[in-house]
């Protein structure tokens, strides 16, 4: 991890801001990130954001903003607030930080001072945790850091400055044995203390060892040979094995003697011999080797698979498959912890693979050339293969599907297409099935065949019904795999509702004929008028999420399309539903439907009418269209907001109306002039503006008017009047364009977020020869 980069710039005494007359620069350039140059007295110095240092420059900056600077050949250090923590004095100022995004109790930031030779050390807000007086200072850990003097180590606490162990050691640093521990050396010995001083393990060791996410215990080394301790320092298992290693639970450990592994329990009770070659967790269980064969043992220490195996994979209650420490996930795929506990395991020998239980029963004879967990609409099953043939078992071993398909498939193949949007809830309950380059269709909770694979094309229509294509033949079915429509060459079939079917006829002299039909078949209505296609529809008022399904009853009601009649629609019992005095009604939706009157041949006028004929939009409007989840009302050259229920939101008196990208505002303007509001209508910024833009991770709006230039924030505020000549942001990479650099009439000088002016004014910006 990069923990600070190299600036150019920094620092000088605090001053207090905004009540002093302002000095007068050479120039002033623009903020990149904490500081901008500026020229004072033919002196190029470096100001800080707080507008209260200046430096000579900069040498790094850490995680907090915390900065290291020289002044006057000295170096100092100042926080993000402008104050100085190190006065320039030192010889060198280092910084020691951390910042641990998922864990903040090991965050910590303090500066490293040296003076003379000697290194002392102060906090973030300046206090000194220690003088200059000692050989060495370092950081130990997030609560102390360590000193050295006269050749030997000891540690103070950051937060008050108070010495907790005096230098006595020849050597202090982390424990990664034990958390929050120190571990010590004297003559040579290793031992562990606390942070407070308090003598945990004393030092006669060789070494101690991280016991994985064990924290209860951890190992240590005496004489060559490897035991294990509490967390008290009390030894529970002597120093008598080659190595000892965590097993698959907490108190137990795979311990290895002259190079065979057996199990021990805390209290140094042999569970299993020295038998294994091998030895590493799965999960919460551990695989274990002798030779090339595998086996397990669960967590209370017994064998449940014997180790007869060429391979083992443990698989959890997800259908994945778990390893040491958790669960690996595919490329680009979410990294949730889940569980690392095995419900079954795959086994594998010289005949095959087979299934186990969690407590090692077998499922399955090992029989199959190969067993796959998959999921399939967030339900594990595994996919077996035997011959080149594939069938579906369930995470319990039984057979949901018999192995003899060609394969399984979500989405599209080379030779099939695979389509369930429109199926529901339902949809987890059927998978496509492959043999050859066909696709059919079984009931995965059932394990019965639906669709037999013969089809290129699968497809649902609604929760009900399917569309099925052979070459140039289309059918319909229903849930059961009941052929509702089938077989006729160049016809085609439409489910406009669960029981409702338009079949498009394609007659020898080239013309076509649509009917409205029951599921048994009879014809409800038909027109030689009708020209109906499947995704001929009006879809203005539908949600996105809906806008790609295929023509429907909505509100009762079907679109009936034709040269003669655009207002027309059918009733589910085909009967023509007339909406007398309009020339256009679109597709309904929540009980709503676009509606025009043509005011001349060549024009329509535009509104929004209910399935009761009632008006709910007057229909004045030249045009109507959509923008995001609302409407924009077009009156001449004049533009409104609705809902697309007809609420108003905004009146139709602007020139252009846009949404802001990934914002709650809109982007209005009347006479070449700009304002804002919100998803609501409600005026943020009057229109009065020449330009607006959003800054997204500010939340602020820059402005010009009459072409002065202004910052408002997101509730339309003006935080700095729109009176400035010129204004540059700060470039800087934390998402802050404070301080700004702004221009008002021959003066150039800063501002901060709150619009106050800093100390400083010129009549230059630096420029890039300066």
């Amino acid at each position: 991890m990069i923990k600070r980069y190299l600036l150019a710039g920094l620092l000088l005494n605090s001053i207090s801001l905004h009540a002093q007359e302002p000095v007068v620069a050479g120039y002033l350039g623009r903020f990149e990130g904490q500081f901008a140059p500026v020229l004072i007295n033919q002196q190029k110095q470096w100001l800080h954001v707080s507008g209260a240092v200046l430096v000579d420059k900069t040498e790094n900056t850490g995680y907090y903003n915390t900065v290291v600077a020289v002044k006057h050949n000295a170096y100092g250090a100042i926080n993000n607030a402008g104050k100085i923590i190190a006065p320039f004095k030192y010889d060198e100022v280092t910084l020691a930080d951390e910042q641990d995004n998922n864990d903040s109790t090991k965050n910590y930031c303090f500066v490293i001072t040296r003076l003379n030779g000697k290194y002392g050390a102060a906090d973030t807000l300046g206090n000194i945790i220690c003088p200059p007086i000692y050989a060495e200072v370092s950081a130990l850990t997030p609560h102390v850091l360590k000193i050295k003097k006269d050749g030997r180590w000891g540690w103070i606490e950051i937060k008050t400055g108070k010495v907790l162990q005096e230098p006595i050691y020849e050597e202090a640093g982390k424990s990664y044995a034990l958390k929050n521990a120190i571990e010590i050396t004297k003559a040579g010995k290793v031992g562990l203390a606390a942070e407070d001083g308090t003598i945990i393990v004393p030092a006669g060791y060789e070494s101690f060892d991280y016991l994985g996410g064990n924290s209860t215990y951890f190992g240590f080394t005496a004489n060559g040979k490897t035991g294990i301790m509490d967390q008290n320092g009390k030894v529970i298992i002597p120093a008598v094995y080659d190595k000892c290693k965590p097993g698959p639970a907490t108190t137990l450990f795979a311990v290895e003697k002259n190079g065979k592994t057996g199990l021990v329990d805390a209290g140094g009770k042999t569970l299993l011999p020295f038998q294994y070659t091998g030895t590493g967790l799965t999960g919460n269980v551990m695989k274990v080797s002798i030779g090339d064969k595998y086996g397990v043992v669960n967590t209370e220490g017994r064998e449940i698979i014997p180790p007869r195996y060429s391979d083992i994979k443990a698989i959890n209650a997800a259908g994945q498959e778990v390893f040491d420490g958790g669960v690996i996930s595919a490329p680009g795929q979410a990294t949730d912890r889940v569980s690392p506990v095995p419900v079954v395991f795959l086994v594998s020998d010289a005949t095959g693979t087979g299934l186990f239980d969690a407590n090692g029963k077998n499922l399955l004879p090992l029989t199959y050339s190969r067993i796959t967990p998959f999921s399939w609409q967030d339900t594990p099953y595994l996919a077996a293969e035997k011959n080149g043939k594939t069938g579906v078992l369930g995470m319990d071993g039984k057979i949901i599907l018999p192995v003899v398909y060609d394969g399984l498939v979500n989405g599209f193949g080379s030779g099939f297409s695979y389509v369930d949007d429109n199926a529901g809830e339902s949809k987890k309950d059927y998978l496509p099935i492959v043999k050859g380059e066909k696709i059919g269709l079984v009931n995965i909770t059932t394990g019965k065949e639906i669709i037999p694979a013969q089809y290129e094309w699968l497809q649902w229509q609604n929760s009900r019904i399917l569309l099925l294509r052979k070459g140039d033949t289309t059918s319909l079915a229903d849930v059961t795999g009941k052929i509702l429509r089938g077989g006729k060459r160049y016809g085609f079939f439409t489910a406009v509702d669960t029981n409702r079917i338009v079949e498009t006829q394609y007659n020898d002299d080239g013309s076509t004929t649509s009917l409205l039909t029951d599921l048994a078949g009879n014809t409800l209505y038909t027109s030689q008028r009708w020209e109906f296609k499947e995704n001929q529809v009006s879809r203005l008022l539908m949600p996105e999420s809906e806008k790609g399904s295929n023509a429907r009853f909505n509100n009762g009601l079907l679109k009936l399309w034709s040269n003669a009649r655009n207002n027309v629609f059918l009733d589910p019992n085909g009967k023509e539903v007339v909406f007398e005095g309009y020339s256009f009604v679109g597709d309904f939706w929540n009980d709503l439907a676009l509606a025009g009157i043509d005011s001349t041949p060549q024009h329509t006028l535009y509104g929004i009418i209910n399935r009761r004929k009632e008006i709910i939009y007057p229909v004045t409007a030249d045009d109507i269209y959509a923008m995001n989840n609302l409407l924009v009302v077009k009156k001449g050259d004049r533009k409104g907001l609705i809902t697309k229920e007809g609420k108003t939101l905004l009146p139709v008196e602007y020139e252009e109306i846009d949404d802001i990208y990934d914002a709650p505002f809109f982007k209005v303007s009347r006479n070449n002039k700009y304002g804002v509001t919100d998803s609501l209508g409600k005026i943020i910024l009057p229109v009065e503006f020449d330009d607006i833009s959003y800054r997204k991770d500010e939340r602020l709006f820059q402005v010009t008017r009459a072409g002065k230039y202004g910052i408002a924030d997101a509730s339309g505020k003006m935080i700095i009047p729109a009176i400035y000549d010129n204004m540059d942001v700060n470039q800087g990479y934390d998402k802050n364009i404070f301080p700004i650099l702004v221009q008002e009439g021959k003066w150039y000088f800063y501002l901060d977020a709150q619009g106050k002016a800093f100390p400083y004014k010129s009549l230059k910006k630096k420029g890039y020869d300066d």
